[in-house]
Protein backbone atom coordinates (compact mmCIF):
# COMPACT_ATOMS: atom_id res chain seq x y z
CA UNK A 1 0.00 0.00 0.00
CA UNK A 2 1.05 3.63 -0.25
CA UNK A 3 2.03 3.64 3.44
CA UNK A 4 4.42 0.71 3.03
CA UNK A 5 2.33 -1.87 4.85
CA UNK A 6 1.13 -5.12 3.29
CA UNK A 7 -2.58 -4.99 2.34
CA UNK A 8 -2.90 -8.73 3.01
CA UNK A 9 -1.91 -8.13 6.65
CA UNK A 10 -4.67 -5.52 7.03
CA UNK A 11 -7.19 -7.87 5.38
CA UNK A 12 -6.16 -10.78 7.63
CA UNK A 13 -6.52 -8.63 10.76
CA UNK A 14 -9.93 -7.39 9.63
CA UNK A 15 -11.12 -10.96 8.82
CA UNK A 16 -9.96 -12.15 12.23
CA UNK A 17 -11.94 -9.36 13.90
CA UNK A 18 -8.82 -7.76 15.38
CA UNK A 19 -9.17 -4.05 16.09
CA UNK A 20 -6.96 -1.81 13.98
CA UNK A 21 -3.79 -0.57 15.64
CA UNK A 22 -2.91 3.15 15.99
CA UNK A 23 -1.30 3.36 12.53
CA UNK A 24 -4.21 1.55 10.84
CA UNK A 25 -6.75 3.90 12.50
CA UNK A 26 -4.93 7.04 11.30
CA UNK A 27 -3.67 5.82 7.88
CA UNK A 28 -6.09 6.36 4.96
CA UNK A 29 -4.61 3.37 3.05
CA UNK A 30 -4.93 0.94 5.96
CA UNK A 31 -8.35 2.33 6.88
CA UNK A 32 -9.58 1.74 3.30
CA UNK A 33 -8.17 -1.82 3.30
CA UNK A 34 -9.87 -2.52 6.64
CA UNK A 35 -13.17 -1.11 5.40
CA UNK A 36 -12.97 -3.12 2.14
CA UNK A 37 -12.20 -6.34 4.03
CA UNK A 38 -15.05 -5.86 6.49
CA UNK A 39 -17.47 -4.91 3.69
CA UNK A 40 -16.50 -7.97 1.66
CA UNK A 41 -16.81 -10.17 4.74
CA UNK A 42 -20.33 -8.86 5.36
CA UNK A 43 -21.37 -9.51 1.74
CA UNK A 44 -19.90 -13.03 1.78
CA UNK A 45 -21.69 -13.91 5.05
CA UNK A 46 -24.98 -12.47 3.79
CA UNK A 47 -24.74 -14.46 0.55
CA UNK A 48 -23.76 -17.62 2.43
CA UNK A 49 -26.83 -17.36 4.62
CA UNK A 50 -29.20 -16.97 1.65
CA UNK A 51 -30.90 -20.13 0.47
CA UNK A 52 -30.07 -20.97 -3.11
CA UNK A 53 -32.82 -21.98 -5.46
CA UNK A 54 -31.48 -23.16 -8.81
CA UNK A 55 -33.73 -22.95 -11.86
CA UNK A 56 -36.12 -25.89 -12.09
CA UNK A 57 -34.51 -27.02 -15.34
CA UNK A 58 -31.16 -27.57 -13.62
CA UNK A 59 -32.34 -30.61 -11.69
CA UNK A 60 -33.97 -32.08 -14.80
CA UNK A 61 -30.77 -31.64 -16.84
CA UNK A 62 -28.56 -33.14 -14.12
CA UNK A 63 -30.84 -36.16 -13.62
CA UNK A 64 -31.10 -36.75 -17.38
CA UNK A 65 -27.29 -36.78 -17.63
CA UNK A 66 -26.96 -39.17 -14.68
CA UNK A 67 -29.61 -41.56 -15.99
CA UNK A 68 -28.07 -41.53 -19.46
CA UNK A 69 -24.76 -42.65 -17.98
CA UNK A 70 -26.45 -45.40 -15.95
CA UNK A 71 -28.36 -46.94 -18.84
CA UNK A 72 -26.72 -50.11 -20.14
CA UNK A 73 -27.52 -49.13 -23.75
CA UNK A 74 -24.28 -50.40 -25.23
CA UNK A 75 -23.56 -53.26 -22.83
CA UNK A 76 -24.47 -56.92 -22.70
CA UNK A 77 -24.86 -58.58 -19.31
CA UNK A 78 -23.15 -61.94 -18.94
CA UNK A 79 -23.53 -64.45 -16.14
CA UNK A 80 -20.44 -65.34 -14.12
CA UNK A 81 -19.77 -67.15 -10.83
CA UNK A 82 -18.80 -63.77 -9.33
CA UNK A 83 -21.94 -61.95 -10.38
CA UNK A 84 -22.98 -60.31 -13.63
CA UNK A 85 -20.28 -58.83 -15.87
CA UNK A 86 -20.67 -56.40 -18.75
CA UNK A 87 -19.45 -56.67 -22.33
CA UNK A 88 -19.46 -53.90 -24.90
CA UNK A 89 -22.16 -54.56 -27.48
CA UNK A 90 -20.06 -53.14 -30.38
CA UNK A 91 -17.12 -55.38 -29.38
CA UNK A 92 -19.37 -58.45 -29.26
CA UNK A 93 -20.84 -57.56 -32.67
CA UNK A 94 -17.31 -57.21 -34.10
CA UNK A 95 -16.46 -60.74 -32.91
CA UNK A 96 -19.54 -62.18 -34.60
CA UNK A 97 -18.88 -60.24 -37.84
CA UNK A 98 -15.32 -61.58 -37.83
CA UNK A 99 -16.62 -65.15 -37.60
CA UNK A 100 -18.75 -64.57 -40.70
CA UNK A 101 -15.94 -62.78 -42.57
CA UNK A 102 -13.76 -65.89 -42.19
CA UNK A 103 -16.36 -68.03 -43.97
CA UNK A 104 -15.83 -68.67 -47.67
CA UNK A 105 -18.22 -66.77 -49.92
CA UNK A 106 -19.62 -64.37 -47.28
CA UNK A 107 -18.82 -60.98 -45.83
CA UNK A 108 -20.59 -59.49 -42.82
CA UNK A 109 -21.99 -55.99 -43.27
CA UNK A 110 -23.61 -55.29 -39.90
CA UNK A 111 -24.52 -57.07 -36.71
CA UNK A 112 -27.04 -56.12 -34.04
CA UNK A 113 -27.30 -57.94 -30.72
CA UNK A 114 -30.38 -57.51 -28.53
CA UNK A 115 -30.52 -58.95 -25.04
CA UNK A 116 -34.01 -59.44 -23.68
CA UNK A 117 -33.17 -59.86 -19.99
CA UNK A 118 -35.95 -62.36 -19.31
CA UNK A 119 -35.99 -64.40 -16.12
CA UNK A 120 -35.13 -68.08 -15.96
CA UNK A 121 -32.81 -70.19 -18.06
CA UNK A 122 -32.79 -67.65 -20.92
CA UNK A 123 -31.97 -64.71 -18.60
CA UNK A 124 -28.95 -63.52 -20.60
CA UNK A 125 -29.90 -64.92 -24.01
CA UNK A 126 -29.50 -62.68 -27.02
CA UNK A 127 -31.11 -62.32 -30.41
CA UNK A 128 -28.65 -61.59 -33.23
CA UNK A 129 -29.48 -59.94 -36.54
CA UNK A 130 -26.62 -60.04 -39.02
CA UNK A 131 -26.58 -58.75 -42.59
CA UNK A 132 -24.21 -60.30 -45.10
CA UNK A 133 -23.15 -60.06 -48.72
CA UNK A 134 -22.77 -63.38 -50.54
CA UNK A 135 -20.73 -64.47 -53.50
CA UNK A 136 -22.89 -64.93 -56.57
CA UNK A 137 -23.79 -68.59 -57.12
CA UNK A 138 -23.36 -69.74 -53.53
CA UNK A 139 -26.04 -72.02 -52.04
CA UNK A 140 -27.78 -69.51 -49.74
CA UNK A 141 -29.78 -72.13 -47.82
CA UNK A 142 -26.66 -74.04 -46.91
CA UNK A 143 -24.49 -71.03 -46.15
CA UNK A 144 -27.09 -69.26 -43.99
CA UNK A 145 -27.57 -72.45 -41.95
CA UNK A 146 -23.80 -72.53 -41.45
CA UNK A 147 -23.77 -68.83 -40.47
CA UNK A 148 -26.48 -69.52 -37.89
CA UNK A 149 -24.45 -72.40 -36.39
CA UNK A 150 -21.22 -70.37 -36.33
CA UNK A 151 -22.86 -67.32 -34.72
CA UNK A 152 -24.52 -69.46 -32.04
CA UNK A 153 -21.24 -71.26 -31.30
CA UNK A 154 -19.18 -68.03 -31.23
CA UNK A 155 -21.76 -66.28 -29.05
CA UNK A 156 -21.77 -69.03 -26.48
CA UNK A 157 -18.11 -70.10 -26.59
CA UNK A 158 -16.17 -66.92 -27.39
CA UNK A 159 -18.44 -64.35 -25.76
CA UNK A 160 -20.30 -66.30 -23.11
CA UNK A 161 -23.62 -65.05 -24.46
CA UNK A 162 -26.25 -67.72 -25.10
CA UNK A 163 -27.77 -66.99 -28.52
CA UNK A 164 -31.49 -67.65 -28.71
CA UNK A 165 -32.14 -66.61 -32.30
CA UNK A 166 -30.10 -65.60 -35.36
CA UNK A 167 -31.73 -63.64 -38.19
CA UNK A 168 -29.65 -63.39 -41.36
CA UNK A 169 -30.31 -60.81 -44.06
CA UNK A 170 -28.53 -61.32 -47.38
CA UNK A 171 -28.37 -57.72 -48.56
CA UNK A 172 -26.08 -57.91 -51.60
CA UNK A 173 -24.15 -60.22 -53.94
CA UNK A 174 -20.56 -59.96 -55.05
CA UNK A 175 -18.54 -61.65 -57.74
CA UNK A 176 -16.07 -60.93 -60.53
CA UNK A 177 -18.81 -60.64 -63.20
CA UNK A 178 -21.20 -58.45 -61.20
CA UNK A 179 -21.29 -54.65 -61.13
CA UNK A 180 -20.29 -53.43 -57.70
CA UNK A 181 -17.86 -56.30 -57.11
CA UNK A 182 -15.84 -55.68 -54.01
CA UNK A 183 -18.69 -54.19 -51.99
CA UNK A 184 -17.68 -56.34 -49.06
CA UNK A 185 -14.78 -53.96 -48.37
CA UNK A 186 -17.11 -51.11 -47.39
CA UNK A 187 -17.11 -49.79 -43.85
CA UNK A 188 -19.67 -51.28 -41.52
CA UNK A 189 -22.17 -49.17 -39.60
Amino acid sequence: MGCGRDAALAWDRAAAGTAPDEHERDCPHCGAAFADARGLDAVVHRMASEELEPPSSTMDRVMAAVLTELRPHDLLTLPSPHGPVRLSRPAAAAVLRHVVDRMDGLRARSCRIEQLGEAGAQAHAADVTISVTARFGIDLMSVTARVRQMVIAAGEQALGVPVRRVDIDVVDLFGADLPGAGLFGEERP
